[in-house]
């Protein structure tokens, strides 16, 4: 079984999708007497040494996605090369509708659509000649006359589903035992399906009603990743905190965490309608540092794109009263939207950031570039064409990977850089302004005042920001160099340039592929004294104040984290600390002019590389880019 993934670092991923199948094939006794699992290949190697590993098999399953998907498909060519009777079988969200795939690689049998545990049971009977492939639901193959593709198997009515166990069924204890020097995180399903029709997210084909795995069944796992000592723990569900029993799953993940210390953090998509369960979740969870906060997602704040996309936001009042409460809360959230949506345009993505940050979103907007996925509803020939959708392939879109790939082998992304709605020009544009944003409000380099000058001038935030860009486009320091690198790229992948990658690595920070918004934070910071003092005539032009300038200017760039800094008092003539934590809790208090004195106990950072990672990847969830942030987290937390 082959479940590979990009490294980051020493960490790895435990490949619960291959060791799933496993524990359900083996669980029918007609299987396991025929068959062996000799071994699931995690982690990826140079396709040849992997190779050499393998001995005459007779089935391998190639569990498949978007950073796999290339991979696996040179490992099952070479495999039929050595071992031409084997048959290869590949199930995975990249495996797209119909038999295509088998016409496109003829080094591929059979294709499984959809859940796999029930056909690839049965695939594997069928090769030790029991039974008949044509009677398998959901699966593709060559027949006499063609590929063939059979009607999908119905996912069950009930409200549970009830299988075997990878963890408790022992499918990773040779992999632990084997691989001491890596730091594993693990998977769960509380629950499987999603009810929702997202067009844009590759569930959206294989829309079913939630089901529920045995309580039990969940507490074992959890109970057995603790004991095993596993770093981190995600879960796959796609609504977590909607049924009741999530709070009994959350308080025992904290139980666990207390009695043996891991995982460390739990990591889940919630329920796309936050709710009280939800927030008391995300409560329990931030006491213990166990998350990185709370998704608020939105996608898109305009009516048309939800519409086209399938999509229901909560409402606006109701995600105000979110703010407010996990703010009153110290509790981290994050919003996420996606660019490139059908019916999205320039001007509604401005003003749709401009909503989120007058409702109170300061500590995270995450804005992902909409990817095209195979097996999407998306995809389809029929909404490509109604809704104009053109996309440019790069390389993988998956920042954070560390160093070169070893084996050679390139995976694609497509991101869509055109709609009915939108021009790749409007993409570049909608781009450079996202990450403006996300740099300089949400990494904290302008935020102060941005805030100030919104509290007290009535400046729009889509306006400074606007502003913030066309400034950066005409200037020369560190963070403009940095925007030219990115809007350069952007143009690139926007005319097809082959191999234009959407991560920048600098041999500065490390060996990290940065997303471009942490590129141009990390830039800015590596000279930023110079930065602030270059910005003085761009910002002083909102002021009238010079002395209220100064004092505010000072200010911000103390607020900064910065390596080789450790800590000290930062003097100004106003409170401007009892000010911004006000204001980052939506409280509006006016600023009083007194002598105020900030105390700052900082980690101190003696290297470029551990800075770029803690400061601007790892705790970029919950805002550690700044000081102002963990005094209002203190605050809080009295």
């Amino acid at each position: 079984m082959l479940q590979v993934n990009y490294p980051y670092g020493n960490t790895a991923h435990l490949p619960y999708t291959a060791a799933a199948l496993m524990s359900y094939a083996m669980n029918d006794e007609a299987v396991s007497s025929r068959f062996e699992l000799k071994d699931i290949f995690f982690l990826r190697e140079p396709p040849e040494q992997l190779i050499e590993k393998i001995e005459d098999p007779s089935v391998v399953g190639f569990s498949s996605y978007i950073w796999n998907f290339e991979y696996n498909k040179y490992i099952a060519r070479r495999i039929k090369e050595r071992f031409p009777d084997c048959v290869t079988v590949f199930g995975g969200h990249h495996v797209t509708p119909g038999g295509g795939l088998l016409e496109e690689c003829p080094y591929i049998d059979y294709l499984i659509h959809g859940e796999g545990e029930e056909a690839f049971r049965r695939l594997l009977l069928c090769t030790a000649g029991i039974g008949c492939v044509e009677d398998i639901g959901g699966i593709s193959y060559r027949g006499a006359r063609g590929v063939v593709t059979t009607p999908g198997s119905p996912l069950g009515t009930g409200d549970t589903i009830d299988y075997p166990s990878p963890y408790l069924t022992g499918y990773f204890d040779k992999i632990l035992a084997e691989n001491k020097d890596k730091v594993f995180m693990a998977l769960i399903e509380t629950t499987r399906g999603c009810p929702n029709s997202c067009t844009y997210c590759d569930w959206s084909n294989m829309k079913s009603r939630i089901r529920k795995f045995p309580l039990e069944r969940v507490f074992s796992e959890i109970r057995w990743i603790s004991e095993h000592r596993i770093f981190g723990m995600g879960s796959a569900d796609s609504n977590f905190g909607i049924f009741e029993r999530d709070e009994q799953i959350t308080d025992y993940i904290i139980e666990m965490y207390l009695k043996n210390g891991f995982p460390k953090g739990y990591q889940t998509s919630y329920a796309k309608n936050s709710n009280d369960r939800i927030f008391r979740i995300g409560c329990a969870l931030e006491k213990y540092s166990l998350s990185k906060g709370i998704t608020l997602s939105f996608q898109s704040m305009s009516d048309e794109v939800l519409a086209n996309i399938g999509r229901k936001n909560i409402s606006v009042e109701h995600y105000k009263e979110l703010m407010e409460m996990y703010n009153a809360a110290g509790i981290s959230t994050y919003t996420e939207l996606i660019l490139g949506l059908p019916g999205e345009t320039r001007q509604s993505f401005s003003e749709g950031i401009d909503r989120l940050l007058c409702l109170g979103q300061h500590n995270s907007i995450y804005i992902h570039n909409c990817e095209w996925l195979p097996c999407s509803v998306m995809a389809s020939p029929d909404y490509v064409e109604k809704y104009k959708i053109r996309t440019s392939r790069i390389p993988l879109n998956q920042p954070h990977i560390e160093g070169a790939i070893p084996d050679g082998i390139t995976e694609y992304s497509n991101l869509i850089t055109s709609t009915y709605s939108m021009t790749d020009r409007d993409w570049i544009s909608m781009n450079l302004f996202s990450f403006t944003v996300q740099c300089f409000h949400h990494l904290g380099l302008f935020q102060l005042f941005s805030l100030f000058l919104h509290n007290e001038y009535g400046v729009g935030y889509s306006d400074f920001y606007e502003r913030t860009l066309r400034w950066l486009q005409s200037s020369d320091n560190s963070a403009a160099k940095a925007v030219a690198t990115v809007e350069k790229r952007l143009k690139d992948i926007a005319d097809g340039v082959p191999g234009t990658e959407f991560v920048i690595a600098d041999d500065r920070f490390g060996t990290v592929r940065w997303p471009f918004e942490e590129y141009i934070f990390l830039c800015t910071v590596w000279d930023l004294d110079a930065f602030y003092e270059d910005a003085k005539t761009f910002l002083s032009g909102f002021f009238d104040d010079g002395v209220l300038f100064d004092e505010l200017l000072r200010f911000q760039r103390a607020m900064i984290k910065r390596p080789f800094y450790g800590g000290g008092t930062v003097v100004s003539e106003y409170d401007f600390e009892s000010y911004f934590i006000n204001t980052l809790k939506n409280k509006r208090v006016p600023l009083v002019r007194k002598k105020h004195e900030m105390k700052i106990d900082a980690r101190y950072f003696d290297d470029w590389v551990e800075y770029a990672k803690i400061v601007a990847w790892f705790g970029r969830k919950d805002n550690r880019s700044i000081y102002l942030e963990e005094r209002a987290d203190r605050n809080d937390s009295k």
